[in-house]
């Protein structure tokens, strides 16, 4: 009986295996340690010294960028079975979406962001729409088939409470909590006339960015749980 269990494997987000309970939250160290490092640069440090580390293609996002790299480099070093190939692949074309988004190349080589629709229903530069549309299509459509692969046995295996399922919902959690930051700025300010004190605007600034650099070391995470488990059910088993 072939043991092998490949990445994309659905079944393995609601597996029976609960050996790994221990590292059911292993996924929620990375963001509540940024949390932590984020309110403690906040008051402790100068506000323009902060402001210097977590600033565009600042040490932070530098960082944050380097390590969304290191998750998609990871993704092909683990032992690999015959099949998951797919995933895999799925998997590295966000992580490097996410690096490429972090990097602001959405918007690096054009006058606005590539990722708005008036981009392309306004009067910009077509070669430039010629190359943004085809490379946006493809992170919308693989997007689209790891959520249409994955979603229901990853809300199966939440349901069951299973340690990898659990750091998937703990991603894109944390990933939602940075954007509705990220946006409260700009909503407090142009629709409600309210605008933070510097203060605030530190904190919170700093809970954006460095927040969201623990969002590759939590796609590291799954990954390796996903190999525990993997070995877990090989040793169960094991191959003729």
């Amino acid at each position: 009986m072939n043991s092998q269990l490949p990445l994309d494997k659905t079944a393995r987000w609601a597996g029976d295996d609960t050996r790994d309970a221990s590292l059911r939250w292993a996924g929620l160290w990375a963001p509540l340690f940024a949390v932590a490092v984020a309110l403690l640069w906040a008051e402790c440090l100068p506000r323009a010294l902060v402001m210097d580390l977590i600033h565009e293609n600042g040490p932070v996002e530098s960082l944050t960028t380097l390590l969304y790299l290191c998750a998609a480099v990871a993704l092909w070093c683990v032992a690999r079975p015959q099949q998951g190939g797919a995933t895999r692949l799925g998997l590295t074309v966000m992580l490097l979406a996410f690096a490429a988004r972090e990097q602001d190349l959405h918007k690096a080589f054009t006058d606005t962001s590539v990722l708005k629709v008036s981009f392309y229903l306004n009067d910009h530069p077509l070669h430039q729409k010629l190359v943004a549309l085809p490379i946006l299509l493809v992170i919308a459509g693989t997007a689209l088939w790891l959520l249409a692969r994955h979603a229901r046995p990853m809300w199966q295996g939440l349901r069951r409470a299973r340690p990898l399922a659990i750091t998937v919902a703990i991603f894109f959690v944390t990933l939602v909590a940075t954007k509705v930051i990220d946006r409260s700025f700009a909503i407090l300010a142009e629709d409600f006339g309210v605008h933070m004190s510097d203060q605030l605007d530190t904190i919170l600034s700093a809970l954006e960015e460095v927040v969201e650099c623990s969002l590759p070391l939590i796609a590291v995470a799954g990954l390796l749980q996903h190999q525990r488990e993997r070995k877990a059910a090989e040793a169960e088993h094991p191959a003729p």
